[in-house]
């Protein structure tokens, strides 16, 4: 089994310019941000349906990319000191219907979708039908988190975890898309702590990946860079 790395960078808290938010939203003001918006996919479906892919790993490719491209979304504290991830890789749930419940599974991230596609499904087949919590033996730190509610779809979603002091990895939630006026939303929620991440970041992530959306194709000719 190849081993994925989990390298980091030491962040320099004293020269950051993130410094004062940092102290003040990891003391007295804790808080996290959670935003959900509509992303249309009328054009990433077409892709998929082009390459013969599945719905599911693709959109968690996607937001690897985006997530993988700034280092806000790839914080962590290790041994008392902020430092950021080199890679971070999707950490994703499947769900269970004959026992209502679900496991939660992680995929190595490359950039290249294609392998991606590959890597997944193999996951999914080797794991899938393990009713554990975490079905895979070895597990990561550097991850992010995604999951999905296909069943509904919504215009706004909440997690609350009881204590976020230390808990950078951004967590992404979607539901089930819907069409209006002749195109397909995908409605999609993120939730971040405001230390590491300001709406300004999230914005940029929302709309990185609704270009994505727009043109998979284009994003594909970067795979191997």
């Amino acid at each position: 089994m190849k081993k994925i790395t989990q390298e980091y960078t030491p962040v320099d808290v004293s020269s950051w310019a993130r410094k004062e938010h940092f102290e003040v939203f990891q003391g007295f003001a804790q808080s996290t941000i959670n935003q959900t918006v509509q992303i249309d996919i009328t054009d990433l479906l077409k892709h998929i349906k082009e390459f013969g892919w599945k719905f599911y790993p693709t959109i968690i490719f996607l937001l690897s990319k985006i997530v993988n491209r700034h280092a806000e979304f790839r914080m962590a504290i290790k041994n008392n000191a902020l430092v950021t991830w080199n890679n971070v890789h999707p950490q994703y749930t499947i769900f269970h219907k004959e026992t209502e419940t679900f496991s939660s599974l992680w995929s190595e991230y490359d950039g290249n979708i294609h392998h991606f596609q590959t890597v997944y499904s193999e996951d999914v087949a080797r794991h899938g039908n393990n009713l554990a919590y975490w079905p895979k033996e070895e597990t990561l730190e550097n991850v992010f988190f995604v999951s999905a509610i296909p069943w509904v779809s919504f215009t706004s979603f909440n997690i609350n975890v009881a204590n976020m002091q230390n808990f950078f990895a951004p967590m992404f939630t979607f539901g089930k898309y819907h069409t209006q006026d002749g195109k397909v939303f995908l409605p999609l929620a993120i939730q971040v702590h405001h230390a590491v991440c300001d709406g300004f970041h999230i914005a940029r992530l929302f709309n990185e990946l609704q270009e994505m959306s727009y043109d998979l194709l284009h994003h594909l000719e970067e795979r191997s860079r």
